[in-house]
């Protein structure tokens, strides 16, 4: 259980975003509550960070939550303004599902500070619209290890339902297949399309299948 709404939107945060780092193949881990030391020898307690390196850089991504009943004034982002100097290479990310007062969003503008907001389940929304990109790939996905097959509709656009059968017992399947022809000799008489299936698909195939 949480102990406060800030710690659960620090939480959510932290899963939205190790969901889109995850869904971009990068090594990331999105940390909860990172203590950071700046160049002034001040440590500051980041409520949700992740960094990544890049042409041998260390980028860092610092976010700011508010879970707050009133906007958030300017002077709160002029706040995070100050802790990104303090810390090298560093980007910074506000969010407060109540939005911001007059100003804030142009000085956050003008100093390259993203602010974010929207309550809480349209949050989770953009990490579940995410995991079903993955759960739905499309033609440029490479099977590694699998291909399948999924269905099309009356006006040739794949529906999101994958291809089944169903065993000895009656539940159904999902059918794999180890090659590309082997797969795409098994559609030629059915409505369907062939696509691939890496190993975050399969992996993500597999929670859903038992929960």
């Amino acid at each position: 259980m949480f102990k406060n709404k800030g710690d659960r939107l620090e939480a959510l945060i932290q899963y939205v975003y190790q969901v889109l780092s995850g869904s971009a193949n990068k090594d990331i881990e999105v940390k909860n509550k990172q203590n950071i030391i700046g160049k002034s020898g001040v440590i500051h307690n980041i409520d949700v960070y992740y960094q990544f390196e890049l042409n041998g850089i260390t980028h860092k991504v610092i976010f700011e939550c508010k879970n707050w009943n009133s906007k958030v004034s300017k002077e709160k982002v002029l706040a995070l303004k100050s802790i990104l100097e303090d810390i090298p290479n560093s980007v910074g990310v506000m969010v407060a599902p109540k939005g911001y007062q007059s100003g804030a969003n142009k000085f956050a503008e003008h100093h390259g500070i993203k602010l974010i907001t929207g309550n809480e389940e349209s949050l989770l929304a953009v990490a579940i619209q995410k995991r079903l990109d993955v759960v739905l790939p499309d033609e440029l996905v490479i099977g590694e290890p699998f291909y399948c097959l999924m269905e099309k509709g009356d006006s040739g656009q794949v529906t999101g339902t994958y291809i089944r059968n169903i065993d000895a017992n009656g539940k159904p399947f999902l059918i794999l297949y180890f090659s590309k022809k082997e797969a795409e000799e098994s559609c030629t008489n059915l409505n369907s399309v062939v696509r691939g299936i890496d190993k975050e698909h399969l992996t993500i195939l597999c929670d859903i299948a038992t929960t």
